[in-house]
């Protein structure tokens, strides 16, 4: 969707962006933060390799889940590394991509195998999705597809605005905790910590994440309506989030033109203005 050509990474490539992860990793833990998130998931870079459909290398990072799993652990491996235990180090990974041209179950069972045998990990964030393939599989609700193509180049805009922008974002109707059942299947399967995800906006479903042996829930567009969202909770002043779940959040943290001002935020309570203004 950047509408650029790229090309395959070469072995010099993959050691400078493991060193760039290394490098980001120390600068983050200096800076005071708690816990680090490496993005393994949502067909970014790690986990495009992880794909058996969309890995078409001839070398040794191809092949057996071993072999395309192996830039992901080494990323992990060398943060470790670098940081010890001065901060916990999770990772992001898909449950599935939602498209048979992805990477899903089981295999991305045997890769949470995987990490778990290496011992690099604090805990594993179970995602699903993939913003190249399947967008709307991670997000689920309403699906914005005019205002998202207002914040694409021209060719993009007339292509989501045609029957093939239907296709690719896939209306899945909302209902919260999504991930639940697929994330159970991890659960059973691996001993390290877990964290939930997928659309979670009430107390009553984090307390049930918690009694199936979850560690942790993950927030995200909750969060972006209400900030103070968990806080009140503590403080027994609500129950739920009010997040409708619009996803026009999406919209603009996603956008290419440099009209449109891109900070990610929730639009009921804070509208958007040009870029030019901001």
């Amino acid at each position: 969707m950047s509408m650029q050509m790229i090309r395959s990474c070469t072995e010099a490539d993959i050691a400078r962006i493991t060193r760039d992860y290394v490098r980001t990793a120390r600068i983050m833990t200096d800076s005071g933060f708690d816990v680090l998130e490496i993005h393994m998931a949502h067909g970014y870079l790690l986990s495009s390799f992880l794909a058996k459909q969309q890995n078409r290398r001839k070398d040794s990072w191809n092949g057996s889940l071993e072999n395309r799993a192996r830039f992901a652990r080494q990323v992990a491996r060398a943060v470790r590394e670098e940081v010890g235990d001065a901060v916990a180090v999770t990772a992001k990974i898909g449950l599935t991509d939602g498209s048979r041209a992805g990477f899903s179950m089981p295999e991305t069972l045997e890769f949470a195998q995987l990490l778990e045998s290496d011992g690099t990990l604090d805990a594993l964030e179970l995602s699903g999705g993939s913003s190249l393939l399947n967008p709307m599989y991670l997000f689920r609700g309403a699906v914005p597809i005019k205002e998202f193509a207002a914040t694409m180049p021209p060719a993009l805009r007339l292509g989501l605005k045609s029957p093939i922008g239907k296709q690719f974002f896939k209306s899945y109707p909302f209902e919260e905790a999504y991930f639940e059942e697929k994330a159970l299947v991890f659960r059973e399967a691996l001993s390290m910590p877990l964290i939930m995800l997928g659309g979670i906006n009430t107390k009553e479903t984090m307390d049930r994440a918690m009694a199936e042996g979850f560690d942790f829930v993950a927030m995200g567009r909750a969060l972006l309506r209400e900030p103070d969202l968990v806080n009140k909770m503590m403080a027994g002043e609500v129950t739920s989030g009010v997040c409708s779940h619009c996803n026009l959040c999406m919209t603009r943290a996603a956008a290419t033109s440099d009209k449109i001002d891109n900070r990610t935020r929730c639009v009921e309570i804070a509208p958007f203005v040009p870029a030019s203004s901001v």
